[in-house]
């Protein structure tokens, strides 16, 4: 039952992954710059048959599944609350006090205050950096419970927003989308939920004001008084590869047709190309001659990032999104296909650890939202292997913290 359990999440995920890309790709009206090279086929079916082989390699027995955790529970949500709000207190006070970022800047003064060299390394601001990516941990467990405690539960959710106050100050919109997918993924994944009109309102009032932040985000940093908005986001480096084919561009810039339309329609397009282009970015990687392999840096260079050392980029289209395996083959060429395969492996442990421990919870969740996505964005990479970290972190001091007295280790 367990490894049926195992085996249906695991695959689900790569196959709606696989769906999401398709459905978005079919419906996006955008034309291929270029032909795909056999090789991008090639190394996208193989990275996807290694972690499959991966996950099948092994059988794990952790043994039976633990049911009543209640106190435990409370505990552990109680230490984990402490140290992201800890956390986050101390990343505040870094942006406004350290880095003096203020919501009354711009968001690019704000971005460039946020990069200032540093020669004095921040112990503390180091920690902190890896343990807030824990902030979503307390909602997933919670709902992973019966959990009565209506404080605790309001506390999570309050814990869930606050990357936000980044996100805003440095006008990105890439967390929106994060809480955005954990929410969806909660909802979808863990069985106490209930499928109601309330949930369900709920959700979608809750992805739609995501989106809509989002929208102004977007229009607020392409925004120039000398320049057409529009035309300016219809020259993003997305359209590259797929670009907006003539209906659409003719419709977006079509100033006779409402304000709104326009906005919902680009923004659309745009959030389309956001999707599905990280496929056609690695393509263009595997058609260089040569590519400098970072042996890591770039996937997993989160630690660099953390000791305030230059990031590692060898991607010859720079900042734009190719893909988990896009990342990996950059670090290690086609070699990435074996730690594609010990990926797989890992993830097994992972899944089955979660099936008897809901400590593990939020990391599945974590996982399956990194295998829905691996065609598409590599959430692997950079502070994406934080909370791996944090994870290795929480089941340490949690169980130093228990053991006098005499809890059930959830390390099991």
């Amino acid at each position: 039952m367990v490894n049926f359990q195992a085996n249906k999440l695991f695959y689900s995920s790569l196959i709606s992954g696989l769906s999401i890309w398709g459905f978005v790709f079919i419906l996006l009206p955008v034309n291929v710059v270029e032909n795909i090279h056999s090789k991008t086929i090639i190394l996208v079916a193989l990275s996807y048959l290694s972690l499959i082989a991966g996950f099948n390699s092994f059988n794990f027995d952790f043994g039976k599944a633990i049911q009543k955790q209640q106190n435990q529970v409370n505990y552990l949500l109680k230490v984990i609350i402490t140290i992201v709000v800890f956390s986050f207190l101390i990343r505040y006070v870094d942006l406004f006090f350290v880095r003096e970022m203020s919501f009354f800047n711009n968001p690019h003064a704000n971005r460039i205050l946020s990069v200032r060299d540093s020669k004095i390394i921040y112990i503390p601001l180091i920690i902190a950096s890896v343990l807030k990516s824990l902030y979503f941990f307390p909602v997933i467990i919670i709902y992973s419970c019966k959990l009565q405690n209506k404080f605790l539960k309001l506390t999570a959710f309050i814990l869930l927003f606050l990357p936000l106050v980044e996100a805003l100050l440095k006008g990105t919109r890439k967390p929106f989308f994060d809480i955005a997918i954990i929410l969806a993924f909660t909802i979808l994944l863990l069985p106490k939920i209930k499928y109601n009109t309330k949930n369900t309102i709920i959700a979608l009032a809750i992805g739609i004001f995501l989106m809509w932040i989002s929208n102004i985000l977007l229009f607020d940093r392409v925004a120039n008084k000398n320049e057409n908005t529009f035309k300016t986001i219809l020259s993003a480096r997305y359209n590259d590869f797929l670009e907006p084919n003539k209906c659409a561009t003719d419709y977006i810039l079509n100033q006779s047709k409402s304000e709104i339309s326009r906005r919902t329609a680009i923004t659309l397009l745009h959030l389309g190309q956001y999707t599905v282009h990280g496929f056609f970015e690695l393509d263009q990687v595997l058609k260089e001659d040569k590519i400098s392999h970072s042996f890591g840096n770039y996937t997993f260079g989160g630690f660099r990032k953390l000791f305030n050392y230059s990031e590692v980029n060898p991607s010859p289209r720079e900042y734009i999104y190719i893909s988990a395996f896009g990342g990996l083959f950059l670090d290690f060429g086609w070699v990435s296909l074996i730690f594609w395969f010990l990926f797989g492996i890992f993830q097994k442990v992972i899944f089955y650890k979660a099936i008897h421990n809901i400590i593990w919870r939020p990391l599945l969740i974590y996982l399956l939202i990194i295998n829905v996505f691996l065609l598409m964005f590599n959430y692997m990479r950079g502070s994406g292997i934080y909370p791996f970290i944090s994870m290795f972190f929480l089941l340490i001091l949690f169980n130093f913290l228990v053991k006098n007295d005499n809890k059930k280790s959830f390390n099991s």
